[in-house]
């Protein structure tokens, strides 16, 4: 049973994670976001920090000064070897603090440490032992039950949220050869800006019927991770992904 209490856990702080991301970016954004790789609740990123931090500190110490610094360390690896991994898997780098003093690469940066810091004191000293509490609570059968309901639905939410990302890329290669025609034709224009001209490519006879339809397929999808990631920055076709997101949302406002 030490192996379903630890995918609750992980369960059990993806979801608080989700609250906190999601909150934090709705009040950046003044509305309501689902912030998250996934579509369902939970960030698994803040699952896998909390685990390394119960792993590695929990009863290990009570000094906080430890596990402050300790907390930094682990969830920033998390975190980093995590925004690999989605740029290597992806092609698309899915947050970028580069914008932050102190950071590494775009991908950790000072201030997200400090809070991961706070937050590794609060989930080893109070967090973790009401949630564990509660876990410890429930009868095997409901640990067991839950635990392979729980692990059905996020593995269907994993392949729905990764097919459409290898569809998606397909996609944006098709739009950005599209895009591509467009400039060599109207690039060297006198006095219009690239951004100016994206604005005119839905008027151009390179925005075919074809280019039209790959916009439409899987609307939700795209708007969501538009939405959920405002940053995102697909490496290869990012021109394709910025134009596909801003025709996306202002037909989505209509």
């Amino acid at each position: 049973m030490i192996l379903v209490k630890w995918f609750l856990w992980l369960i059990a702080y993806s979801f608080i994670g989700w609250i906190y991301e999601s909150i934090v970016c709705s009040i950046g954004q003044r509305k309501l976001v689902n912030r998250g790789f996934l579509n369902g609740p939970v960030c698994p990123v803040y699952g896998f920090g909390a685990l390394a931090c119960i792993l590695f500190l929990d009863q290990r110490t009570d000094n906080v000064f430890i596990l402050f610094f300790a907390g930094m360390l682990l969830t920033c690896t998390v975190e980093y070897i995590t925004a690999l991994l989605l740029e290597k898997l992806f092609d698309a780098k899915w947050w970028d603090y580069s914008h932050h003093r102190f950071n590494i690469q775009g991908r950790v940066c000072l201030l997200g440490a400090v809070v991961f810091g706070i937050l590794t004191v609060l989930l080893i000293k109070y967090i973790h032992p009401f949630v564990s509490g509660l876990i410890d609570q429930l009868p095997d059968w409901a640990l067991v039950t839950s635990s392979v309901f729980i692990f059905i639905i996020i593995m269907l939410d994993l392949y729905v949220t990764v097919h459409h990302l290898l569809l998606l890329n397909g996609r944006l290669k098709e739009i950005q050869a599209a895009l591509n025609g467009f400039l060599e034709q109207y690039a060297k224009r006198a006095g219009e800006l690239k951004d100016t001209l994206f604005d005119k490519f839905e008027e151009n006879e390179y925005y075919s019927e074809r280019i039209k339809r790959l916009f439409r397929l899987n609307r939700f999808q795209s708007i969501r991770l538009a939405r959920a990631f405002p940053k995102l920055r697909f490496i290869k076709y990012n021109d394709a992904w910025q134009t596909l997101k801003s025709i996306l949302l202002s037909n989505n406002k209509n």
